[in-house]
């Protein structure tokens, strides 16, 4: 039997608006399988000003770069292989910032598209054994919502919105929206789906599948209120159970304050922006359930550009 010092790693950087993670893959053979993570809940996107992010922004990136390079150094692997989507894709200084990145850490940036990143959100689907329907990826800044099939990626587009972007545009009086900034979420989100994808407005699927951390918190939450009713072998959110929270922040701040502090604390003023978004995609494109993946963006990005082989 191998020992861990005897397998492979690899470390994978996600530089997202909301979040920075870094992973670290153990690989035995064609098995691929998570050892260590850690995480920053960095908002680049506050730092982004006249679509510039500014020298704190940039230095605070360093900071957190230089923490995962030597993270990944105490887990016995070599420099995170760093990748960033929407958190940095629009920034007119990138040039500068990736330069600065690699002078003070030695970690080269790579640039995803956003073509690039729903093909990596579609190889990690595959990877995992689903080869077919509609799937989305709502980070901080953007969301992916795409279809797929066994041949890849077939249509999507990267809407313009993501937790962090939509908290920070909508939310004004507290801590999670009031029933009118919610209903004004809504119409956003909505208005974004029907210009962007109007094929996808009620196409009846089954299931949508979800990535990202988001969705990833609010299955959490979702343990957290009704472990009775907690899957086996998959996790599943209900459209209503996600109205269902939405009105429990609103009524019940305290205590929504309370479990979120213990489950996700990480995502206090971003999951119910979140959730909102999640809702509406559900209701336009006709869908009751939504499947929570453990793949997303990173295990694509691992699959696609430093491990390619084919799905099974």
């Amino acid at each position: 039997m191998q020992t861990e010092s005897q397998i492979d790693k690899i470390a994978v950087t996600d530089i997202g608006s909301n979040t920075i993670r870094t992973v670290v893959y153990g690989i035995r053979g064609s098995a691929i399988r998570k050892l260590y993570s850690e995480r920053d809940y960095t908002g680049l996107l506050d730092y982004v000003r006249d679509g510039r992010l500014s020298d704190e922004g940039i230095e605070h990136l360093c900071s957190v770069l230089g923490h995962m390079g030597r993270f990944c150094a105490l887990c016995g692997c070599g420099t995170p292989n760093a990748f960033s989507t929407a958190a940095l894709r629009s920034v007119v200084n990138r040039a500068d910032v990736f330069s600065a990145v690699y002078g003070r850490t030695g970690i080269r940036i790579r640039l995803l598209s956003a073509e690039g990143e729903m093909q990596c959100d579609c190889a990690g689907l595959l990877r995992a054994g689903v080869t077919e329907g509609y799937a989305f990826d709502l980070g901080g800044g953007s969301c992916q919502l795409f279809s797929f099939g066994p041949d890849g990626l077939r249509e999507g587009v990267s809407l313009p919105f993501g937790c962090l972007s939509i908290g920070r545009h909508f939310v004004r009086q507290g801590l999670f929206p009031t029933h009118e900034e919610a209903r004004a979420v809504r119409r956003f989100v909505r208005g974004m789906l029907e210009e962007h994808l109007p094929r996808f407005a009620g196409a009846g699927m089954d299931r949508i599948y979800a990535m990202g951390g988001t969705a990833r918190a609010a299955a959490k939450v979702r343990r957290a209120l009704y472990p009775e009713t907690a899957d086996t072998g998959e996790t599943l959110l209900e459209c209503d159970r996600l109205r269902d929270f939405v009105k429990r922040a609103r009524k019940d701040e305290g205590g929504t304050v309370a479990l979120l502090r213990r489950v996700t604390p990480g995502r206090m003023s971003t999951l119910v922006p979140g959730i909102l978004a999640m809702e509406t995609i559900l209701r336009y494109c006709g869908c009751g359930t939504l499947r929570v993946m453990p793949v997303g963006v990173r295990e694509g990005f691992l699959w696609t550009h430093l491990l390619p082989t084919p799905a099974p």
